[in-house]
């Protein structure tokens, strides 16, 4: 998606969201991609005036929306293209057409048209620092909450929630005795690791780039959430009420456990491993093949089909600690994984570096240099990173 789309699109979710209060999952996690630069956080804080939105908005409402469309893909050469997305991708852009002209969400026509920025120089920068950046808790009624230290409390018709270090609470008291059907979904962007306690007891880890979606209160003779990245359960026991995760890719059903989920779209595979109890793996194709792990175990979605592995659980839950670790792991897939922390693009100058092995720990609050130096000297490959306005790119060459 070039630049000129994505800040139109991203235009339109922050439109959305204060006019209407709800976006969807999908839109959530794009919008907080976009948070998570430091630089558009400020700019966000500037453009969500919520007064001066409005006046902006009645304005609109004068505005024939389609000719302002028009002008906005005739400024930045935006051809009539089908596109597969994950909302109605030609209608939202109409409207984000003239809250760019009226609201100045979009500074991308300030890169357009100042030569010196519009040339994209790539700069040579020595590391990227890691930068923590704020979750986001999307309540049951569409209330978009954004989860800082200093909002320590949240109240909602569903009850009450802490937030006190970096871990969510649900005060089950508060409800009443009133049971609730609805589902919050907690959205962790690039960069940020969080936790929650669910309603039966259940602490889930949350880690970078995922998103969880779990009742305010399990009901019936069932507990099921939905995953989308990584995430590790330690899962309060229930002989009577199974409890499940769901990912595009697989299931993972247990009684009361501690396992870890990874489903990255990205990656394209599912891996469940565990550290204690009994789990039930089950992928979602044609066979509808299952396997039990029991500790040490991992199961892995492998061409349409469950692998059983024995594997060191702990090189698969050390994220939630605050390292990295690897064990005989390819280049490839260790910078994919540390991307999700520093947020950066990684490009292989030769394709057989992608399969350098590796075995280590790091720490994910040193800046990347310290991991890359190791790398480096062990595997006789350089390494340069690189920062093209806003984005950064780590090259490996030999």
């Amino acid at each position: 998606m070039s630049q000129g789309k994505k800040e139109i699109i991203i235009a339109a979710l922050i439109r959305k969201q204060l006019l209407v209060g709800e976006l969807s999952i999908e839109e959530n996690a794009l919008l907080q991609e976009w948070l998570s630069v430091p630089e558009n956080q400020e700019y966000y804080q500037k453009v969500i005036d919520l007064e001066t939105f409005k006046s902006k908005e009645r304005f609109y409402e004068t505005v024939d929306a389609d000719a302002a469309f028009q002008r906005i893909k005739d400024k930045i050469g935006f051809e009539d293209s089908p596109v597969i997305s994950l909302f109605n991708y030609n209608n939202i852009l109409k409207y984000a057409a003239v809250l760019l002209l009226f609201a100045g969400i979009a500074s991308v026509f300030f890169y357009m048209n100042n030569d010196s920025i519009s040339k994209n120089q790539e700069v040579v920068v020595k590391s990227i620092e890691p930068r923590y950046n704020h979750p986001t808790l999307v309540l049951a009624d569409g209330t978009v909450v954004s989860l800082e230290p200093k909002k320590e409390k949240i109240v909602s018709k569903n009850g009450v929630i802490s937030n006190v270090n970096q871990v969510l609470v649900y005060d089950a008291k508060a409800l009443n005795g009133k049971v609730s059907t609805g589902e919050n979904t907690l959205i962790v962007p690039i960069g940020g690791i969080y936790a929650v306690s669910l309603s039966d007891g259940t602490k889930v880890w949350l880690n970078s780039k995922s998103t969880l979606k779990y009742p305010v209160e399990f009901n019936g003779n069932t507990r099921n959430v939905t995953l989308e990245g990584e995430a590790y359960f330690e899962v309060s026991k229930n002989a009577h009420s199974p409890f499940t995760v769901k990912t595009k890719s697989g299931e993972v059903t247990v009684l009361g456990t501690h396992f870890n989920v990874s489903a990255y779209d990205e990656d394209r595979n599912f891996e469940a491993t565990l550290a204690e109890g009994k789990v039930k793996v089950s992928g979602i194709n044609k066979e509808n093949q299952s396997v039990t792990l029991v500790p040490g175990q991992q199961a892995r979605l492998r061409n349409n089909a469950l692998i059983v592995a024995e594997v060191d659980p702990s090189a698969y839950t050390a994220w939630k600690d605050g390292k990295f670790y690897f064990e005989n792991e390819n280049l490839k897939n260790i910078l994919t994984k540390m991307a999700r922390w520093y947020n950066f693009n990684v490009k292989f100058e030769q394709k057989a570096l992608e399969q350098i092995k590796f075995t280590g720990i790091v720490l994910k609050d040193e800046p990347i240099d310290h991991f890359l130096d190791i790398i480096s000297k062990s595997s006789n490959v350089k390494y340069k990173i690189t920062k093209i306005n806003q984005t950064y790119e780590v090259t490996v060459s030999k």
